[in-house]
């Protein structure tokens, strides 16, 4: 027993062993002809790089060159014969980095450590070919990558000036837990240095005290560049060592003139005793603790600290962070106690009064903030943008722009011009006129730095919003030639792509689309999304489907053409009622194994029902059954069967559809299921199955909507049942408490002169007017129309007075007017323009226009109705016939 466990643990010995040689040996290997390679034979080595990335699919390959030694070493021995650790470094020696990290996820302690070259590598191919689902992939890595790997990749993005990627890394190396070194503290504080969010997290992860060559370049940014964050400068200060935040100070006052914010945090600093440095760091870290219980909402403790400090507590310091937890805990009472104290008010500077300010804004004392701001000028002390941007963003929330413009005012007359923070808060209230847009982008072109990425997406909001898309060029163009425009987010470009396709500007959708791949911005699946409905939108889906096809065939993109994205495209070819591109789109879905869900099965059955394609409805149908998994059919799409049945005329398909449909109990049909059925109804003149189907409404209490009585009114009147129509009318109004519109009316109208009743229709005129309902330019069409037709001439010039605000009563608001053409008809009726009986009537009202087209001829109250939304139908389109209109 005991030789078995031991025999048991020699081999597993022996095989660890043999595995750490080999991969000992190979790197050792790579390494020597690695040196020697690269001091006598580069160009062989460029050769030799490019031959092994031929058949690479994956980035990084053009940095393999130093592992080409080491894979043909490897290449000596079957994959068989070698390890899982082996084969993983051979797939990373050869280039193939994604290869070799799918291995690495099924046996993830297979590598203890990634060899350093191989590991640099790898980190600069994941910054320069960053792919969907890369971050997820790279986890396996954790632990595994040296600091010396880490300093080498960001060395040589720096070296290139790709401070882009460089900050990638950062990200890359907090999610890997990497260790920095000092020397990658202060590349990555380099890289970062417009961003005083990243640089925040530098110094955070700093270990303590900073080191001074680090805690120097960020000061830099801090003080002398476009950053200009005090509370960074103080936290700096707070965990350098005493002697180095003295040095700082002195270099930072011997140097050139800061900002007032940098000038306020030196003068912190001119309160705490440099020559005492035990003293200096005492202070330091006891304002750290206090702005720490602050944080975590415990005042109480906070208070005790600065109580037991005695003496130490006569600091700017320490009165500004005590104040800034009563501040972080809302007990704004306590900070105006500890404000007012003698021994303290001394020691306020513009800190202290913007800590105290937001103390009162918060709580809602606008008044009490402001009188603090007038303060500060009589103390002796410059405000900061900070003193006004608190007050700037109250009433910017408060939807007050001409005094948030006045305190912009105040601020350019004392000096402070307003930088990107100002012009941001201002944007944030969603400003809506184009003065106002006009007025911040002075104050943008104003500014002496540069638009950073959250300024412009305000900008370009603010833009669209107002509709000033050339502002917006304008702008944008100016943010792309300035430095960092490559940093300009995917979702900033869909935007604009957005915007300009609504504005049917396809040649500024395909610039900002060019210049979005030029600058290496990898697009998400909304910005392709907002590319592909720009194309849709503006009658180009064959251009859609095209570039659908080219981001599918690209393996950094390919995931990002999903269902959405072919539903959209689809959405294109039905709208254009091409049958054959939607079942073309429809198989290359399914051949690219893309599944299609509800909407895209909807999409292509309202083409089915648009192109009059109803004989493809049951395969469709059975592919939606037999999908994995099977995709269930749900009111829009039974909806859409039956507009499509009754478009083609075969309405008792469209029943039985409703019928199944009530059967399964699922789904309870709606008004525009009805609406379409009684739209077949009136197509095919069926009365009867019309009111079957009315009662039908009633069961479901499915409430009728005028839309849905105008259908039905003229289909009475087709049927020349029109008395019956008034019964019905008068019996929905009482039943669902449905005030009666002037497009039913107006129907109705038409109906009585169909049936031969003129005196009816007259009368209803006077009823709907008694009732307030205001006629329309169709309505007084349809009764001249009618009186000329019944040979009422008298009548109908008498109509044509009262349409043009000519008759005995006055009309409320502009006349109506008459449809185009039906004038014409009632002279030419009179006997023609000379005649004596039409002289006078043309002598009048000749010279008056007709109604503008489309006027009078609402969409009621139907929903997604389409065409058939019109409440109007076909009437009046000027030919004159009133018989057969129906």
């Amino acid at each position: 027993m005991v030789s078995s466990v031991a025999s048991t643990l020699l081999s597993t010995v022996k095989e660890h062993l043999s595995q750490v040689w080999l991969e000992f040996a190979l790197a050792s290997i790579a390494a020597i002809f690695y040196v020697f390679f690269s001091k006598h034979a580069a160009a062989k080595q460029r050769k030799t790089t490019l031959n092994s990335g031929e058949n690479s699919q994956s980035p990084g390959t053009e940095n393999a060159a130093p592992f080409a030694v080491k894979e043909r070493y490897v290449a000596q021995h079957s994959d068989k014969e070698l390890t899982a650790s082996q084969l993983i470094l051979k797939a990373m020696a050869q280039g193939r980095f994604e290869e070799g990290i799918a291995m690495m996820q099924k046996a993830p302690f297979a590598i203890r450590r990634v060899p350093t070259d191989l590991a640099c590598n790898l980190l600069i191919a994941a910054t320069k070919f960053p792919r969907a689902g890369m971050v997820e992939q790279l986890k396996v890595l954790t632990g595994k990558i040296s600091s010396p790997a880490l300093d080498l990749a960001i060395g040589e993005t720096m070296k290139a000036q790709d401070f882009e990627s460089c900050r990638r890394l950062h990200m890359i190396s907090g999610l890997l837990s990497i260790q920095k070194s000092q020397q990658a503290f202060v590349a990555l504080a380099k890289a970062h240095a417009s961003d005083p969010s990243a640089l925040r997290v530098l110094v955070e992860e700093a270990s303590t005290p900073l080191p001074i060559s680090f805690a120097q370049t960020v000061l830099e940014s801090c003080t002398h560049g476009d950053v200009k964050d005090t509370s960074l400068t103080a936290a700096i200060y707070q965990k350098v060592s005493p002697a180095d935040a003295a040095l700082l100070r002195d270099e930072l006052l011997e140097g050139p003139a800061v900002g007032s914010e940098g000038s306020s945090a030196l003068d912190d600093l001119c309160h705490v005793n440099y020559h005492n440095p035990q003293s200096c760091k005492e202070i330091s870290m006891r304002a750290n603790d206090i702005r720490s219980c602050g944080k975590n909402g415990d005042l109480q403790g906070a208070i005790k600290i600065f109580d037991r400090l005695g003496s130490l507590a006569n600091s700017t310091l320490i009165l500004n962070s005590l104040l800034d937890a009563c501040v972080e805990c809302k007990d704004v009472e306590k900070a105006i106690k500890y404000f007012n104290q003698p021994g303290l008010s001394g020691l306020a500077d513009v800190i202290t009064y913007n800590t105290l300010m937001k103390g009162y804004l918060a709580i809602g004392q606008e008044g009490e903030a402001k009188q603090l701001l007038a303060q500060l000028s009589r103390k002796g002390l410059s405000a900061t943008r900070t003193s006004f941007h608190g007050l700037l963003n109250a009433r910017v929330n408060a939807k007050d722009f001409p005094a948030a413009w006045k305190l912009v005012a105040e601020m350019q007359s004392t000096g402070v011009s307003p930088n990107a923070v100002t012009c941001s808060i201002l944007l944030k209230g969603k400003i809506s006129t184009h003065s106002d847009v006009i007025r911040v982008l002075s104050l943008v072109d104003a500014m002496d730095q540069p638009m950073d990425d959250v300024l412009f997406l305000s900008v370009v909001e603010a833009c669209i919003r107002t509709g000033r898309l050339d502002l917006l060029s304008k702008q944008a163009e100016k943010f792309m030639n300035q430095d960092g425009a490559s940093s300009l987010s995917a979702s900033t470009y869909g935007s604009m792509i957005k915007a300009y396709g609504q504005a049917r500007d396809l040649k500024r959708v395909w610039q900002f689309w060019d210049q979005m791949l030029f600058h290496s911005v990898i697009p998400t699946s909304i910005t392709l999304g907002c590319m592909v409905e720009a194309l849709v939108g503006n009658g180009c889906a064959l251009e859609a489907w095209t570039l659908a096809g080219k981001m599918r065939d690209s393996s950094s993109t390919r995931d990002l053409v999903n269902t959405v994205i072919y539903s959209s495209i689809l959405k294109g070819f039905a709208h254009l009622r091409d049958c054959e591109k939607v079942m073309a789109l429809y198989d290359d879905m399914k051949s690219h194994g893309i599944q299609a869900n509800t909407i895209t099965y909807n999409t292509i059955l309202n083409a089915f029902a648009q192109g009059g394609a109803m004989h493809r409805v049951p395969p469709l149908l059975e592919d939606m059954k037999t999908a994995t998994p099977q995709v269930e059919p749900d009111i829009v799409t039974y909806s859409t069967i039956v507009k499509g049945f009754c478009n083609a005329g075969q309405l008792d398909r469209a029943l039985s559809i409703l019928n199944d449909m009530k059967t399964s109990g699922k789904y309870a049909p709606d008004e525009v299921m009805y609406n379409s059925l009684l739209g077949g109804c009136a197509k095919e003149h069926r009365p009867d199955d019309a009111l079957q189907l009315l009662d039908d409404m009633r069961k479901h209490n499915v409430a009728p909507s005028n839309y849905t009585l105008s259908m039905l009114v003229k289909l009475m009147g087709r049927c020349r049942r029109i008395n019956q129509a008034f019964t019905m009318l008068e019996d929905i109004s009482k039943e669902f408490d449905l005030k009666i519109n002037i497009q039913v009316y107006t129907c109705l109208i038409q109906g009585c002169f169909n049936a031969g009743q003129p005196a009816k229709a007259l009368a209803l005129l006077e009823k709907i007017v008694e009732e307030g309902v205001v006629p329309d330019s169709m309505t007084y069409t349809v009764l001249v129309r009618g009186c000329v037709q019944g040979g009422l001439l008298e009548k109908a010039v008498e109509l044509v007075r009262l349409a043009y605000g000519r008759g005995p009563t006055s009309t409320k608001g502009t006349p109506p007017g008459l449809n185009a053409g039906c004038f014409d008809e009632l002279v030419c009726a009179l006997g023609g323009p000379t005649s004596d009986n039409a002289k006078e009537i043309v002598a009048e009202l000749g010279d008056c226009p007709a109604a503008p087209s489309g006027k009078g001829s609402s969409k009621g109250s139907s929903k997604g109705s389409g065409k058939e939304g019109s409440a109007y139908g076909g009437m009046g389109k000027g030919s004159g016939k009133i018989t057969g209109r129906w």
